[in-house]
């Protein structure tokens, strides 16, 4: 996609590849391999953000992430030769050929990061998820790529994360002494609500394997929170009254049928903040993604010349463009 630099005459080269690869500028892949680019960006360490990374670092010149997304990278098995890896922290932008890059936090999970890319004549950005308030909006763009997981009215939540927490925590406090209560989510999320629990005061033992307790560790450490007593589990049927596994997603299906309280934690419950699904099991609306009216308060501010939703990764990315044109008279299209 090439679009009209503001009073240049110029063009700024963004566009969505159809493997999900974010190109901005003339040297940078992001979040997917794209062959021909010299420099791989990993926003953030989640699997649809990590697409081809192993491709890119066969093929790559170099690999750019935080500190914290390379240290995560390293417990879910990649591997990035020293001489190929940039950690980059935030804020500190380093040049390649005739660009410019820095990577901007994103609150998504611990290391997220926004990436804006310039030269002398463009200036073009991508938010990876992000939800807010948190992330600082990426001004003063030609072209800002945006996700839109959430990109649609009927997709708004009408509570705060603050409320989800509590919900939780209330279920945990109600059903923790009958039998474990099982949580269930993605990276990233998990070792979200595992610090957070411990932040509000939460001090049961919490269970999980041993790549989540990993992953947490690392969290922990960037966040300065205490873990708390946590044991690797390497029996499900080990918890008992008084425990909390954290358990990915790929195991809700086998160990629902295990004794204990069950809650699914998914940004896509919309009836309310915690609903009962089951006679022992919830599903509590917590998301790391923007709400619809969160997308539109974040562009609002950032102002760019014109936005590509990201449709590799949204549902509803034709709809989002769309509403971007009529609410905000800002031009808008979706790719890929």
């Amino acid at each position: 996609m090439l679009a009209n630099k503001r009073g240049s005459g110029g063009h700024v080269p963004a566009s969505i590849s159809d493997n999900g690869a974010i190109l901005l500028g003339s040297n940078f892949t992001v979040d997917s391999h794209c062959d021909g680019r010299p420099v791989r960006v990993v926003t953030h360490a989640h699997s649809d953000h990590t697409k081809g990374l192993r491709s890119s670092v066969r093929r790559s010149l170099f690999v750019i992430a935080t500190p914290i997304t390379f240290r995560f990278l390293e417990v879910l098995g990649y591997k990035v030769p020293g001489e190929k890896r940039v950690e980059l922290p935030y804020y500190k932008p380093i040049n390649i050929d005739s660009e410019r890059i820095m990577l901007v936090p994103a609150r998504h999970i611990p290391g997220s990061a926004q990436v804006v890319v310039e030269a002398p004549d463009y200036r073009v950005g991508y938010t990876g998820d992000f939800k807010v308030p948190g992330t600082p909006p990426l001004r003063d763009l030609d072209v800002l790529v945006v996700d839109a997981t959430y990109g649609s009215p009927r997709l708004q939540r009408r509570w705060k994360d603050w409320e989800a927490l509590e919900a939780l925590i209330a279920i945990i406090e109600d059903n923790v002494w009958e039998g474990p209560v099982w949580i269930y989510g993605y990276h990233g999320k998990l070792q979200e609500i595992l610090l957070e629990l411990r932040k509000r005061g939460v001090e049961y033992r919490i269970m999980a394997d041993a790549r989540t307790i990993a992953l947490a560790s690392v969290a922990a450490e960037y966040e300065r929170v205490d873990t708390g007593r946590i044991e690797v589990l390497t029996d499900p049927l080990l918890p008992g009254p008084g425990d909390i596994v954290l358990a990915h997603m790929r195991r809700r299906r086998s160990y629902t049928r295990l004794p204990g309280t069950h809650v699914t934690l998914t940004g896509w419950e919309l009836r309310a903040v915690a609903v009962r699904t089951g006679p022992k099991s919830y599903n509590v609306s917590y998301s790391d993604h923007a709400t619809f009216s969160e997308i539109l308060d974040y562009i609002r501010e950032a102002n760019p010349g014109m936005v590509i939703v990201d449709g590799y990764r949204s549902s509803e990315a034709m709809l989002t463009a769309k509403y971007i044109e009529r609410l905000l008279g800002v031009k808008a299209t979706y790719m890929p």
